[in-house]
């Protein structure tokens, strides 16, 4: 979906005393009472209106769980298969949650889940995001490349308990969804790719290269260089210092 007809930025509530949340962060642009209220935005940039699904540990409502933070989307990358990209300017301090189910680390290895599995709390396991592709966003951030920085970074805030279960499944086993903290380092124009640091063992682990992934229409934010150096773009994937 093209996000040149949505909003530009994030703003308050066209109506802020009819906003059911009256505790808000960000100079009115985000719910800051997680407990309660959806934390996401809409496609048209404003806090959402809606409570937090209370049979859910997530601070979003159920339609913001299933399809995702308006202030993101998902797009396709031709060496990392798809990117995460914010729909409008999204300030720095910006939250939102990389979540995802509930598991033992061994029972994501030699699987899909196994690469973008996180750590939960102590003892708690491992978040796989990858039972929820449409509304688990994070998954889909990507790790900066040598000239690139990361802009995205997790907390230590948590969402559900430890041994969280799902309360669908009779036999007790299947673990529930929960959730870690993220928050926007800096801020992010439109368009622009959301990165967050994988670690060296990674790619170590992979045998796979670091490399660039800005693109001219999905920039990456670069790192700080030099006056007498100038980044221009390699290719149609990646960016490389060059001499002024």
């Amino acid at each position: 979906e093209d996000a040149d007809a949505m909003a530009t930025a994030l703003q308050p509530p066209e109506d802020p005393a009819k906003h059911p949340c009256k505790k808000m962060r960000l100079g009115g642009r985000q719910n800051a009472l997680p407990e309660e209220f959806c934390i996401a935005s809409t496609k048209t940039g404003r806090p959402c209106s809606k409570r937090k699904d209370p049979d859910c540990a997530l601070p979003f409502c159920r339609g913001h769980r299933e399809k995702g933070d308006g202030a993101f989307r998902k797009v396709p990358h031709p060496l990392a298969g798809l990117c995460l990209v914010a729909n409008f300017d999204i300030p720095k301090g910006y939250k939102t949650v990389f979540w995802g189910t509930r598991k033992r680390w061994r029972d994501t290895e030699n699987k899909e889940g196994g690469d973008y599995a996180m750590s939960f709390r102590t003892n708690g396991g491992v978040i796989d995001p990858t039972t929820h592709k449409e509304g688990s966003q994070m998954q889909f951030m990507n790790n900066p490349g040598p000239n690139e920085r990361m802009n995205m970074r997790s907390t230590d805030r948590f969402f559900g308990a430890t041994h969280e279960k799902d309360p669908t499944d009779k036999t007790g086993k299947r673990g529930g969804l929960v959730g870690r903290e993220f928050v926007v380092m800096d801020d992010v124009r439109k368009n622009h790719q959301l990165l967050i640091w994988y670690g060296s063992q990674w790619f170590n682990a992979r045998g796979i290269p670091r490399i660039d992934v800005g693109l001219p229409r999905y920039p990456a934010t670069l790192k700080r260089v030099a006056s007498r150096e100038r980044l221009s773009p390699l290719a149609d994937t990646t960016n490389k210092k060059a001499k002024a």
